[in-house]
């Protein structure tokens, strides 16, 4: 009975070590399915609207480094939540009231642009300081604002006061209709107060479970090639199906200190960016120059078919004959 007991502590304490491990990161995916009805899809996700043609953005907290799977946080301990706009000013975000329920934030999107939100978290476990950083780009564009001057808006930002961050940079020509799409190489930075980080420890994650792990070259950058997990029948295939990914990136350093009176010895960063894409191009274009290629031959021999019995036609002609 002491052997069971001393297992089976044992067994929830490394549970529970797993448990409060897990990346936190935020998503605009609401946990309840029925909330998208209030929602709009937008380039970029989803937006709330609001009175007089305002717009919001709700992120909720999740935890788990499988994005089909990770669950949504319930309460945020010591977190610090900081948003840049795209003109570069920063502002608090305030929680929405969740009613206990999700942790989770609603704040205006009024400029065009992308919007960088990040939370941060500290804890010490094991004489370990653990510093968590959960980032969000988000995008809000509108059509009808035009499309004047988008590359200046392109360019992705960061913050020099954030431990350890992670960047997605552009791809060629991305403007703000671009969608990351299956076969696409994307690149990411790893950069420490602003600065790049080699040798940091990246994992992006899908959301059908496939993860890839690669470390950050001497410039902080790590590349990765979004796969192809998405096989329905063609008469099912959306190409506007939703895939969501995750990018973890973690340092170890030997800094010790003290947390709020409590002595650490060394301190492990992580810092988590989420991102979504979609079916390429290239998987509904080879259907659609099959479809083409195949109407072009049916018209072609319907109209070699018309005109070859045109010309087989003969047109009347009266004879007549004197006997």
């Amino acid at each position: 009975m002491l052997a069971f007991r001393f297992w089976a502590a044992l067994c929830l304490a490394l549970c529970g070590q797993h448990v409060a491990a897990e990346p936190l990161w935020l998503s605009d995916q609401p946990p309840d399915p029925a909330m998208t009805a209030r929602l709009r899809s937008a380039h970029g996700g989803w937006l709330e609207p609001g009175p007089r043609g305002t717009f919001f953005k709700r992120l909720w907290l999740r935890a788990g480094a499988i994005p089909a799977t990770a669950g949504y946080a319930t309460a945020v301990e010591g977190g610090e939540v900081l948003l840049q706009d795209p003109a570069g000013a920063h502002s608090t975000p305030s929680a929405a009231d969740s009613a206990g329920k999700h942790s989770h934030w609603r704040f205006p999107v009024a400029k065009e642009g992308f919007y960088n939100v990040y939370l941060t978290q500290r804890k010490v476990r094991d004489t370990r300081l653990h510093v968590s950083m959960a980032k969000a780009e988000v995008l809000k564009h509108s059509c009808r604002e035009g499309h004047d001057d988008v590359q200046s808006k392109m360019p992705p930002k960061h913050l020099a006061s954030i431990p350890l961050e992670l960047v997605r940079e552009r791809l060629h020509k991305e403007d703000f209709h671009t969608r990351l799409g299956f076969g696409d190489t994307v690149t990411f930075r790893v950069l420490a107060y602003g600065a790049p980080v080699a040798g940091a420890e990246v994992t992006l994650n899908t959301m059908s479970g496939w993860r890839n792990t690669a470390h950050s070259d001497a410039e902080g950058r790590v590349h990765f090639t979004l796969v192809r997990d998405y096989f329905p029948d063609w008469a099912d295939f959306d190409y506007r199906h939703r895939q969501d990914f995750l990018v973890i990136a973690t340092l170890d350093r030997a800094e010790a200190g003290t947390l709020d009176g409590v002595p650490y010895a060394r301190t492990r960063y992580q810092a988590t960016l989420a991102g979504q894409y979609h079916p390429s191009s290239r998987d509904y274009q080879s259907y659609a120059y099959g479809l083409t290629i195949g109407l072009f031959g049916l018209s072609f021999g319907g109209l070699g078919a018309y005109i070859y019995r045109r010309r087989r036609t003969r047109p009347f002609r009266e004879v007549r004959f004197h006997d």
